[in-house]
């Protein structure tokens, strides 16, 4: 006798607080395929990660009710699944739609500035008719500009991205007296617009043949994320030599028995990124974020790790490493490393950071000047191990060197105070008797 069964929906999971849709970006299962609880079954990007979602149910993939590259709404079934009559489904209704007085209580001090049209920034006059982002409202309240003069083109006369850029583009910045015209794109928009001829179906820049391919989500969020970031912060670098043997040697004498015990290698990132939080602790305005004229001190130092990908740069989050021996750093930022390559990172990994580290010496480069990871103000670039040869009694001694650098917003750290925090640094590194295991 065959086993009774039913129909259940495959629903967008909520992914984090304020995220209201994501991209479904392709599935891993086929119609037909049976799938077992918990088994990645879809993956998504949302404007902070690109992350799998597991089936709730054991099941058989019986239709997809949506497509890769779709935008869908949290909530919002995206798939049918045959389950046992048996399995336990909880229902979830979609959240309404936030109302423009709710929406106001979240505008940051500051932000909600007049506009020409006389409404705050970002909100509307015609109260739940407006559709848009948590990205876009950003955006306008950033800008200035008042929502409901946006046309939009997204599902229900939602305002996307594109809709505001395009706006921006039409009016020269919407705003009226001394705004200034904007150029071919917003500063804050990655999609600059060059002129190319096509003829023959043959596509050149300046006589050159070019192959035109879109830019992932990914990628493009993170050439959103880096011009804005340029536009916003002033940033000045300084470099300094370490002596980085005392870390080689150590990490030499420790690194099987660490291994075998928790089933992974310790790092030089595990012993720079303990560092680097230990002269935050002596540094604190390396930790702040700037908000308007005020500065905003934070009691957690959380340090951004970033990843390399196949198709960009991820930067997930240790949370609150002021608080971590040695050890706690090394599990934390394997777990991260772990979980962004195999794409298990939720939106809450890649939020709340404090101050960020990017090491591009695992691939050879001798130094680097990163962009800040905004809202911080401040980025630490380590380069590769170096052999030197150094006198040490009248006698050649082997030495490995680093150059580590900082990137500062120098609106908030001064010169001095970004050479305080690598001198800072330097100490502890050379000396790494607190790297107890």
């Amino acid at each position: 006798m065959a086993q009774a069964t039913k129909t259940a929906s495959f629903r967008m999971p909520l992914m984090g607080e304020g995220i209201e849709e994501a991209t479904l970006v392709k599935w891993l299962k086929k119609e037909g395929d049976s799938v077992k609880a918990d088994e990645p079954l879809v993956e998504v990007s949302t404007d902070k990660v690109d992350t799998e979602i597991p089936s709730p149910f054991d099941g058989v993939v019986k239709k997809f009710l949506a497509t890769p590259d779709e935008v869908i709404k949290v909530h919002a079934a995206i798939a049918e699944l045959e389950v046992s009559a048996d399995t336990v489904i909880q229902e979830v209704s979609a959240p309404a739609e936030p109302t423009t007085a709710a929406s106001a209580k979240k505008v940051p001090r500051k932000r909600a500035q007049a506009t020409s049209s006389g409404t705050a920034a970002g909100a509307s006059s015609k109260g739940n008719n407006l559709k848009s982002t948590p990205v876009v409202r950003k955006l306008a309240q950033e800008y200035g500009i008042a929502l409901e003069l946006v046309p939009g083109t997204g599902l229900g006369k939602k305002v996307t991205k594109e809709d505001f850029y395009q706006y921006m583009l039409e009016t020269g910045g919407g705003l009226s007296g001394s705004a200034q015209a904007l150029p071919q794109t917003t500063p804050d928009s990655p999609l600059f617009k060059i002129e190319t001829s096509t003829a023959e179906g043959t596509e050149t820049l300046e006589g050159v043949v070019v192959r035109r391919e879109k830019m992932s989500k990914m990628r493009t969020l993170i050439a959103e994320h880096m011009n804005r970031s340029i536009r916003v912060s002033p940033h000045v670098t300084t470099t300094f030599e370490f002596d980085f043997t005392p870390i080689w040697d150590h990490r030499s004498k420790i690194k099987k028995p660490f291994t075998e015990k928790h089933g992974f290698k310790p790092t030089f990132t595990h012993y720079i990124t303990y560092a680097a939080v230990q002269a935050v602790k002596e540094h604190p305005i390396v930790n702040v974020s700037v908000d308007g004229d005020d500065i905003l001190f934070k009691d957690s130092v959380n340090i951004g790790v970033a990843v390399a990908l196949e198709n960009g740069l991820i930067v997930p989050v240790l949370k609150d490493c002021q608080n971590l021996d040695f050890l706690g750093v090394c599990k934390g930022t394997q777990d991260l490393v772990d979980r962004a390559r195999g794409k298990k990172l939720k939106p809450s990994d890649v939020k709340g950071g404090t101050f960020s580290i990017t090491n591009p010496g695992l691939y050879g480069s001798l130094t680097s000047n990163p962009i800040i990871n905004q809202p911080q103000v401040a980025i630490l670039g380590v380069g590769t191990i170096m052999d030197r040869l150094e006198l040490a009694d009248n006698k050649p001694v082997n030495r490995k060197k680093i150059m580590v650098s900082l990137t500062f917003d120098h609106r908030v750290v001064d010169g001095e105070g970004g050479a305080k925090y690598l001198r800072t640094l330097k100490g502890i590194i050379e000396d790494p008797s607190w790297a107890s295991v």
